[in-house]
């Protein structure tokens, strides 16, 4: 099965890329179009040419970013969780200390 006019458009400015070092003509790509092209690429001819391992290798790198923002957003999401669960402890405390001590 050919590969359709998005995998070439992407493959074309990975071409562009290794060509001029412009970053910007493959920043706008998303890690699954990316991927997507990838595979309707694969084939033994594919994997030798150079934009192939520059696709690879920016797919492996959008694939590190979503990881560290996944990871951020998730010790944030622990601090907070932390923080309210830290409040409703010291409340709790605050009244069994009130009730306790006014028996």
């Amino acid at each position: 099965m050919a590969p359709d006019q998005r995998s070439l458009e992407i493959a074309n400015a990975f071409l562009g890329f290794i060509a001029t070092g412009e970053k910007s003509l493959i920043e706008n790509f998303t890690r699954e179009e990316i991927e997507s092209a990838l595979s309707e690429l694969h084939g033994d001819k594919a994997q030798q040419l150079p934009y192939y391992d520059a696709m690879k290798k920016r797919a492996a790198e959008l694939r590190d970013l979503e990881r560290h923002e996944r990871e951020a957003e998730e010790k944030w999401r622990n601090r907070i969780i932390g923080f309210i669960s830290g409040l409703i402890v010291a409340l709790i405390i605050i009244l069994l200390r009130r009730y306790i001590l006014s028996s």
